[in-house]
Formats: structure tokens, sequence, C-alpha cells
């Protein structure tokens, strides 16, 4: 081309609208990738960011729940960084313009989302909690600082708002527009919200009404019955020793303690109103003997009744009823040490039950001194219980007592009751199977003497109702194994208290089962070992229940099984058995094809 077809060419208009075509587009794609890159080394330091802050997550959840309190605070100043810095990372009006765009944008904003709620998590939750000093919650001297529980109180508030916030934005996210990745930090996320949720609504529930309970709006009585598992009651055993405890302004002290024999018992009419479901059932020996208060797994009813016979005999106004057994006792133990008693006894948390509900009844034949023994250790126990050093420990081993039913409380006051409904500590069966599918197997002992000492349980489930198709019944079928561990040449020796023969030769046991089928489930059949036996339902408690009487003798095993059938087609949450708590752990197994475990 000459030089003046050169010029002439330049000179056109469409040469230069190209080339200024061109040098946007290169511009455009230069500045692209170059947004690009950025946008996608901020993305890989949030990431980083974030990956370093979960070991330092887990870190101060050990250190708080420890009590280090100092170390915490350290540790949560480190994840404060981190999540601050993934959270400024993963924003910006680069950023934020980015997720404007198709494929990409919708990752963009989740990316944010969870930077975001992650730093949330860690400045309303975590710095909160590593400044809440656990050992200021625990009893010192015989009082518990009710201002520091009002103070956990607001702290677990916020840190639940936190983790009910981060719950909504979780599930707000729609999983299916995003890549495997952004997807995978959505699960590590919704996975650590999903450990949390489960202990935020129990701290609450209990932060929320300790304060009253100790006495902070003004002084409580609460009456304790230390039910005996050696002669097996619904809820426990026989609640022949009561103490009454007085708490003001969280100070905690024995008012009174009192026994069986202090009560009319053997009454020619109950001492209260009874439900004639629960008469069906256990009789009205239930209100006619303070002893039997507990046969029935309604907690509530036996708290009332039991409440009327205090009320007639000593008249002093009530708060609540917290029913706790041995076994729960030696769990409390594990954080309060050995106690040690006036005539120089040492109890040990190993060695309690076997002192309190064996050992005590060779070592003093007379009922009186028994009681005695008995005040006088409870009175030491729960001396000990006002003075734990490691808070921590202690509230791992009520947790365990209530989870097994060993630790219950009704209180008087509705606006108490409405906070823990639905708890385990109530003790109240559910009204529904929505959440579970409760199954109950209850024992109650009515050979008089102490011999469920060498009773052992066992309880085996087996349910198709996750199987069947939705137009047919499921069914449920219950098994409780009664097993006599006590070997006939132990027989002879037995102290007389334990096994007095009178309305059974001697160690001989007689119990009466009481199982319980689900909500709107109907009794099909029972049997002891194959053989069919006569049982006749009553509905109690929302439920069909059964009551078949057991003789064991000594070194023999018994095993009563009960068939349910639920209603076709109802939804049913996962089985689930509560049963006696007996001196030693009751093994329960589920064999509930393609459920859920509870």
């Amino acid at each position: 081309m000459s030089s003046a077809q050169q010029r002439t060419v330049l000179r056109r208009p469409r040469f230069w609208v190209l080339t200024v075509t061109a040098l946007v587009l290169i511009a455009l794609i230069a500045g692209g990738a170059l947004a690009a890159k950025t946008l996608a080394d901020r993305a890989f330091a949030a990431r980083d960011a974030l990956q370093s802050a979960v070991p330092l997550a887990a870190t101060v959840k050990e250190q708080i729940l420890a009590g280090d309190s100092a170390a915490a605070q350290q540790t949560v100043a480190q994840l404060q960084e981190l999540t601050a810095e993934a959270r400024a990372q993963a924003d910006g009006e680069l950023w934020r313009f980015a997720e404007r765009l198709p494929v990409a944008g919708p990752n963009l904003v989740v990316v944010r989302d969870v930077a975001a709620t992650i730093d949330d998590l860690v400045v309303r939750a975590a710095l909160p909690a590593s400044q809440m000093n656990l050992d200021g919650l625990a009893p010192a001297g015989g009082r518990i600082d009710t201002a520091m529980l009002t103070q956990a109180s607001e702290l677990v508030d916020q840190a639940a708002a936190a983790v009910a916030d981060a719950r909504a934005t979780i599930d707000g996210i729609d999983r299916s527009s995003i890549v495997d990745q952004v997807a995978s930090g959505v699960d590590q996320l919704d996975r650590v919200v999903a450990q949390i949720e489960p202990l935020i609504a129990p701290a609450q529930q209990a932060l929320a009404v300790l304060p009253g309970m100790l006495g902070a709006e003004g002084p409580r009585n609460y009456l304790v019955l230390v039910q005996n598992n050696a002669e097996s009651r619904g809820t426990g055993g026989n609640p022949a020793a009561l103490v009454l405890l007085h708490v003001e302004d969280g100070a905690i002290s024995i008012a009174q303690q009192a026994s069986s024999q202090d009560f009319m018992n053997g009454r020619p009419n109950p001492v209260a109103e009874l439900d004639p479901a629960t008469v069906a059932l256990y009789g009205d020996k239930v209100g006619r003997y303070m002893q039997d208060v507990t046969m029935t797994p309604d907690f509530a009813e036996s708290a009332r009744i039991m409440g009327a016979f205090w009320a007639e005999t000593f008249g002093t106004p009530i708060d609540g009823t917290v029913s706790i057994d041995p076994v729960a006792l030696s769990y409390l133990m594990a954080a309060t040490g050995p106690v040690s008693l006036p005539n120089g006894d040492v109890l040990e948390s190993s060695t309690v039950v076997a002192n309190l509900l064996n050992e005590v009844y060779f070592r003093y034949p007379d009922p009186e001194i028994q009681d005695a023994y008995f005040a006088v250790a409870a009175g030491a126990i729960f001396d000990a219980l006002t003075s734990v050093s490691n808070p921590r420990q202690l509230v791992d081993q009520v947790s365990r007592a209530v989870e097994e039913g060993r630790l219950l409380y009704v209180p008087t006051s509705p606006a108490e009751a409405e906070l823990i409904a639905g708890t385990r500590l109530t003790g109240a069966l559910p009204t529904d199977n929505a959440e579970t599918t409760l199954i109950g197997s209850y024992v109650n002992d009515i050979t008089e003497g102490k011999l469920n000492y060498y009773m052992d349980t066992a309880v085996a489930v087996a349910a198709d109702v996750c199987a069947v198709a939705g137009d047919q019944a499921p069914t449920f079928t219950v098994t409780t194994s009664l097993t006599s561990t006590l070997k006939p040449d132990q027989v002879r020796g037995l102290a007389p208290y334990i096994s007095p023969g009178r309305f059974f030769p001697k160690g001989v046991i007689s119990t009466d089962l009481v199982v319980y089928g689900p909500v709107g489930a109907t009794f099909v059949s029972a049997n002891i070992d194959g053989v069919p036996v006569a049982a006749t339902p009553v509905e109690h408690l929302g439920r069909q229940a059964v009551k078949v009487n057991v003789i064991n003798d000594p070194a023999s095993s018994h095993a009563v099984t009960a068939v349910f059938t639920g209603a076709a087609g109802a939804d049913y949450g996962p089985v689930e058995v509560w049963h006696t708590p007996m001196v030693r752990q009751t093994p329960v197994t589920i064999d509930a094809p393609g459920c859920p475990a509870p």
C-alpha cells in the first residue's frame, strides 16, 4: 500500500471505530482478568482466614467450659482478627458488583453471608461467653451469687440471638445455585450451628429460672425426695427420706429433715384427690402411704400428693419438689469429692450407693437408726454440694442425672413450670409422637423390703414404624427383662429389713411392671417368657398402659413382652424409651429399621 493510500485509510471513520473498539475490548478483558484475579485473591484470603479460625473455635469452647476465661479471651481475640479479616475480604464495591454477575454472583453472595455470619457468631456469642466466669457461678460458702447468674443469663440470651440469626441465614441459602466448594463451606457452618443449638435452649431455660429459684426475689422452700432404688417405685424408689431446703438470695441451708415414719400412713382414704386412671393402675395406696407416692411415672402428681402429706404434718409452704436418688448423689459426689460423716464414715462416689442402699441395713437393723444415718448422710452431701470447686464437672453430672431420670423437679410457680415444660427434668411423658415416640417401662416393687438392690432390668423395643407402608398400622413390641442377681446362698444371711419374708418367701422379689405404649397406640397382648398372660389396658397419661406382675426367685430372670399397634398413616418421631432408674444402669436397645436415632 502506498503512503497516500495509508493516509486515506487512517482518515476513514470506520478505521478509528474498529481501532477504538478493539482497544476497549482489550482493556475490558485485561480489566476483567485483573478484577477476577483480585476477587480470587480475596476469596482465597477469606477462605484461609476461616480455615485458621476453625481450630481456634474448638479451643475457645474447651477453654470456656473449663472456666479458663483469661485464656478464652486471648483465643477469642485471635479468632476475632481472623473472622473480621474474612468478612472484610468478602465484601467491598468490587465484590458486590461481581455479585450481580450470572453464575459467579450467587456464589459470591453466599461467601459474603457465611463470612459475616461467622464473624457475628464470634462477636455476639463467643466473645461474651469468654467473658463469663464459670467459677463465679459455683456454690461457695453455702451460697450461689444470683447476680452472676443474672449476668450469665443476659450473655446466653445474646448468644442465642446470634445463633438464631445464623440459623436464619443458613436456612435462607439456595444451595442448588452454588458450586460444591461453596456448598461445602455452608455445610460446615450448618454443622457448627447445629452443635450449638441444642445447648442454647436448656442454658436459657436454666438461667431464666435459677435466680428466682435461688431466692433472688424472695425466700424459697424446696422439698427433696430421696428415692431409694433398693425398693423400686416408678420414678425411682421409696421416698422415705426427705429434706427441706431453704434458699434465700443464693444462700442454701437445710431447714428440716423427715422420714416416712413422720407421716400418717395406712390411712383409710387418700390424703389428696387421685386421678382415677392412676388408681386403676397403681391402687389408691398412692395417696394412703407416702412411701408409694412415686409409683406413677407422672412426677407432677407425685409431687402434689407428697405436698398434701407434708402440709398435713408440718404445714411448711413448698415452692417446688425435687426428686433425686443415691445413684444421682454418687454422680454429684464426683464433683464434691469424699464426704465425711460425724461417726467417722467417709462416703465416696464409688461406694456411696452400696453404703446407702445395702450395707446400712446390715450395720443398723433398727429402722430409726437407719433413718438417722440417712439424714446425716444426706445433710453432709448437700453441705458438700454448696461448696463445689469444679462447676463444670458438677454441671456435667447434673445433666447426666437429669438425662437418666434420676433428677426431677416440679415447681409451684406456673411461670417456672412453663419454662421447663417439655424437658426431661419435669419427668412428664410427651403428649404426642411428634418429636419422639416414647415407650415407658416402669418397675414397682411390692415385696416389702430392699431386694431391688439385687435386681437388674433391660428393655428392648422392636418397631416397624419406619418400614411399613402408610396405610399399614405399625407394631411396637416391648420386652422388659427382670433379673435377680441375688445368689441362693446369700438369702439366709440377708438383713431382716432387706427381706422380711412377710408376704413372700425370703429372697423372692415380686414386681408390678407397667408398660406404656406410644400415644394413640392400642394394646394387643402380653406374655411372660412367651407364655400369654391376661392384662387389661388402662388409659393413663394420654396413652394405654398395662400392668403385669412378675415373681423372681433368687438367680432367676424373666422377660415380659407387651405388644402395641399404632395408628395407620400417623406421624411418628424417633423411638425412645423411658424407664425406672435402677441401682445399676438399664441397657436399652431399639430395633426400628429406617428410623433416625432419637
